[in-house]
């Protein structure tokens, strides 16, 4: 979803709207107004009466359409090649931090929400994707953070953002690692921290079965087709990570990269 202007004039707010729907729904109805206005008199010249208007107002409207519908496609060809070149942890790490919220976003639209970018948080702060779906609302805040921890400071005010907002819960997402005291304050709590490990394996598993199928590895030690799964306790708690299926017979451990 496009970002929507908090101080914006009526006709941004308007158009705004529009670049919500996907970009084949306004050109449907773009097309819709250019069949039906095809079939209509044009007035003779500008007056106030209300056919006029009418009329007038129809024709802005088929061509904020399909100026939507060109914007709102070219944004999604955009999304799909910066996603489709989030290969590994390095690549998702050498993008602008603009990137790296569009990448977020289009990882969650991919699951099935309507993803809303807020332009509310910028390189540091603040809520950047509101997700709606699946019976609720979700708080995302995106953290490029290349070499510092996310600490649990960060976490806190998202928790008290989810609380103000009433909203069912709160996601955070780093291009990097969270601090222990992060990890502990968030366990028990509808707050999901989702590290740079993390992130790579929700991409891998939401670009389709094929491609999941593709990069799942063996078990180093039985051979077995390993299963992803997030460490529960220790330094590393919260990490996603490979591990066999026949734990705890087999403890073959593989790092998600």
């Amino acid at each position: 979803m496009a970002r929507r202007k908090q101080n914006g004039s009526p006709l941004d707010v308007f158009f705004e709207i529009l670049l919500l729907f996907p970009w084949w729904v306004t050109l449907i109805l773009g097309s819709g107004l250019w069949v039906y206005l095809k079939w209509q008199p044009s007035p003779t010249g500008f007056t106030l009466e209300k056919p006029v208007m009418i009329w007038y107002g129809l024709q802005f409207l088929k061509w904020s359409c399909f100026l939507a519908a060109f914007i709102s496609g070219i944004k999604t060809l955009s999304r799909k090649s910066l996603f489709a070149s989030a290969k590994g942890i390095e690549a998702i790490r050498a993008m602008s931090w603009r990137e790296f919220e569009t990448l977020v976003g289009e990882a969650y639209r991919r699951q099935g929400y309507a993803v809303e970018e807020t332009g509310g948080g910028g390189a540091d702060g603040g809520i950047d994707l509101i997700l709606r779906g699946k019976g609720q609302k979700v708080l995302v805040q995106c953290k490029q953070w290349k070499t510092v921890k996310v600490g649990v400071k960060i976490v806190r005010e998202m928790y008290g953002v989810k609380v103000a907002e009433r909203s069912d819960r709160v996601i955070l997402v780093s291009s990097g690692a969270y601090t222990p005291d992060a990890v502990a304050f968030a366990r028990g709590k509808p707050i999901e921290l989702v590290d740079g490990k993390a992130l790579v394996a929700l991409i891998r598993e939401v670009k389709g079965a094929s491609q999941a199928v593709a990069v799942v590895p063996s078990c180093p030690v039985c051979g077995a087709e390993m299963v992803l799964r997030r460490a529960k306790r220790g330094a590393n708690a919260g990490d996603a990570f490979w591990g066999c299926p026949r734990y705890p017979a087999c403890r073959g451990v593989v790092e998600v990269r």
